[in-house]
């Protein structure tokens, strides 16, 4: 064993502890791990200094003696396990993300979990977003789930048409269709869901028979808002089927005709539609004097103004106050005050204006600011007039009010604008 352990001189304590795993030296205890039985031996008094799991497994009056059987996780996996207890040092990925949270969530290891956390919230786009949904949802991550259906509510139709979107459980797409920020036709929403519930059927073996589908769908067909559908749609792809009663096809067809229901959601989703003026210059610095920074803007259509977006600290740290007026005819017309801290990865902030602000088409507002902090980022080929997906235009124009602190439509702060229709 000496010579063993002779290079080891020098070397990090980690580097030490992990020479000792791999070689199974002095390890005193031994699992039998997955369904195979694998034995992995360990160090009893590494375990127990990360994990209160494995301290109640090895200390106090139920302290397990003699070989642990591990039967819920496989070799592979507990092996991570062990060298990220180790050394601290994992590499996640897709593969293996599932399997490495239910052990930091059996274990209690939560700068694992943190990990874990941190791969799924990079990989929130439309090829992973369902996946990374299933599993913030299983796992308890709700901050992760919250990024994921705000990511969701904004690409509906790419979350739709994602290649997991069948595999996913009741739950979390009640969590989607519940929303009235979910943007999508509820056409879509419909195709969709039928054939989640005909993908349900096909896993039970049950024919996918229109009854079978229904009862399939459960609670999941209430949250369709079939009322808001176009009528030759609901008519030609829904009420020729058996998926609705016919006491629910006929209470449709009366809200049609100006007779409400009760039995389906009969509001439309809110549309959110985010206009970007400008690209991030992370060359650029934004100073702070004391003094307001103002735009002018007008849009092509009546909207809600919900959100400001702002440039965040340069060095990724520290507090900024807000105030915002919204203004129309030097009148304001909406009033938000607040603060945002700056945090690492993250250059643009949505600043929330409580409660939203009616725009008026073709009226000209302004955004007059005044922020206090740091040094910001600032933007780089400003644009004027930007057309959104949804058909809205919105105008961007030098601002009507004194902007001392230099921000006009083409610099500055105020990188973009959200809106509600």
């Amino acid at each position: 064993m000496e010579a063993k352990l002779d290079w080891q001189i020098g070397k990090s304590l980690s580097d030490r502890m992990k020479y000792m795993l791999n070689n199974q030296l002095m390890c005193d205890v031994t699992f039998h791990v997955g369904t195979g039985k694998t034995p992995i031996k360990a160090h009893k008094y590494m375990l127990v200094s990360s994990s209160p799991v494995f301290y109640s497994m090895f200390e106090g009056p139920l302290a397990e003696k003699g070989i642990i059987e591990i039967v819920d996780i496989e070799p592979e996996y507990f092996n991570m396990i062990l060298q990220f207890i180790y050394t601290d040092k994992i590499t996640v990925d897709s593969n293996n993300v599932r399997n490495l949270l239910y052990g930091s969530e059996k274990y209690m290891l939560q700068l694992l979990k943190d990990k874990c956390s941190a791969f799924l919230t990079s990989n929130v786009d439309v090829e992973h977003v369902c996946v990374v949904l299933q599993t913030a949802h299983d796992f308890n991550i709700e901050d992760l789930k919250t990024k994921v259906l705000n990511f969701i509510f904004k690409n509906g139709s790419g979350f739709l048409d994602s290649e997991d979107f069948l595999q996913l459980s009741a739950p979390c797409l009640k969590s989607v269709l519940n929303s009235d920020k979910f943007r999508c036709e509820e056409e879509h929403i419909y195709q969709r869901i039928l054939q989640w519930g005909q993908q349900k059927c096909k896993e039970k073996r049950l024919p996918a028979t229109d009854e079978n589908v229904r009862e399939c769908l459960g609670g999941l067909l209430y949250l369709i808002r079939f009322p808001v559908m176009r009528p030759k749609y609901f008519t030609r792809e829904v009420s020729c089927k058996s998926i609705l009663t016919a006491t629910e096809i006929i209470k449709v067809f009366q809200h049609h005709n100006d007779e409400p229901t009760d039995i389906f959601p009969s509001n439309k989703r809110i549309s959110e539609i985010r206009i970007e003026r400008c690209q991030l210059d992370k060359s650029s610095v934004w100073g702070y004097s004391d003094s307001d920074d103002c735009i002018d803007f007008k849009t092509s259509s009546n909207a809600k103004l919900c959100v400001v977006l702002l440039f965040g600290s340069k060095t990724y740290s520290g507090t900024h106050d807000i105030k915002i007026n919204i203004l129309c005819s030097s009148a304001i017309v909406g009033s938000t005050q607040t603060t945002f801290m700056s945090s690492a990865d993250q250059e643009i902030y949505e600043i929330k204006l409580t409660p939203p602000v009616n725009i008026l088409q073709n009226n000209q507002y302004t955004i007059q600011l005044h922020i206090t902090g740091p040094q910001t980022f600032s933007g780089k080929s400003y644009i004027q007039n930007i057309v959104a997906e949804e058909g809205m235009s919105v105008t961007i124009l030098p601002p009507s009010l004194p902007s001392p602190n230099s921000t006009s439509q083409v610099n500055g702060q105020i990188q973009g604008l959200v809106f509600y229709k």
